[in-house]
């Protein structure tokens, strides 16, 4: 009897949280800038973040009203009761399957539609 095996593994993770050497001790979150644009006459303030920890209070103060949208990336979960009006969170899938797809089949990883590859 033959058992199958994998010919490759690839394992995607996006966020690594453990691996910062840099920790924050105290907020740097967006808040106080926002702020500052809107005093210096900005109408609209967008935040955009591709690691959302939403330490607390990052939810109580990007939700407060500075912000028209907070656009964030789904490599990290966010919880149902993490959720508020003005964020979007935007899917890596795709991004993450393209490249797994150029890796394996030994493409240039750089910005380019797959479709112009000539890949079936």
């Amino acid at each position: 009897m033959s058992r199958a095996s994998a010919k490759n593994i690839t394992a995607v993770i996006p966020y690594f949280g453990y691996a910062r050497a840099d920790r924050k001790t105290q907020g740097r979150t967006i808040a106080k800038g926002a702020a500052l644009l809107h005093e210096e006459g900005a109408r609209e303030v967008y935040a955009c973040s591709t690691h959302a920890v939403f330490s607390p209070p990052a939810i109580e103060r990007l939700s407060s009203g500075l912000f028209q949208e907070v656009i964030i990336t789904n490599t990290i979960p966010v919880l149902e009761k993490k959720g508020f009006p003005q964020l979007t969170v935007l899917s890596v899938a795709n991004l993450l399957g393209e490249t797994i797809w150029r890796v394996h089949d030994d493409c240039s990883v750089a910005y380019q539609p797959y479709s112009s590859l000539d890949i079936d």
